[in-house]
């Protein structure tokens, strides 16, 4: 009876590889480099970030989650922000995913004293080695209290 193994693109990556591959995203889409973004994901992957739109919301599919990214549908938009990072902590928990959590601070430059401090769960999922699915895990709360107070400042949210 001969061995059966499943098809390379159904085994998970090993926790070490998964995590390299999860930096490895995370420096192509902070450096904007959405081609080589793309090598990371699969055709059919999903983004869910927690939130009703346009702070939250799903988008399906490669094309899709480029997209979302390129254009910032998600969270507060583009702006003017200042930034400081507390905490990354990255973890492959499981045989499928890794997980960052970050705790982090921001405001718009234009008020730098109105400061949001967020923690964010971001968990990648993967099929081999591609992320699959992609899910931030925050509180929304946050950000739509923010915009209340700073809408005219966001230009996501002006004429809202």
């Amino acid at each position: 009876m001969a061995d059966h193994k499943p098809p390379e693109s159904l085994i998970a990556a090993d926790p070490e590889s998964r995590l390299a591959i999860g930096h490895a995203y995370e420096r192509a889409l902070f450096g904007g480099r959405m081609d080589e973004l793309a090598e990371y994901l699969t055709e059919d992957v999903s983004y869910w970030v927690a939130g009703a739109p346009p702070i939250g919301g799903t988008w399906h599919g490669r094309d899709a989650v480029l997209h979302a990214f390129t254009n910032r549908e998600f969270g507060l938009g583009a702006a003017d922000w200042g930034y400081e990072e507390l905490k990354r902590e990255w973890s492959a928990p499981g045989d499928d995913r890794v997980v960052v959590e970050i705790h982090e601070r921001s405001w718009l430059k234009s008020d730098p004293a109105d400061v949001m401090d967020q923690r964010t769960y971001s968990v990648l999922r993967f099929r081999g080695d591609r992320i699959a699915a992609l899910e931030d895990y925050s509180d929304a709360e946050v950000y739509e209290e923010f915009v209340d107070r700073h809408r005219s400042q966001l230009p996501k949210f002006r004429g809202s």
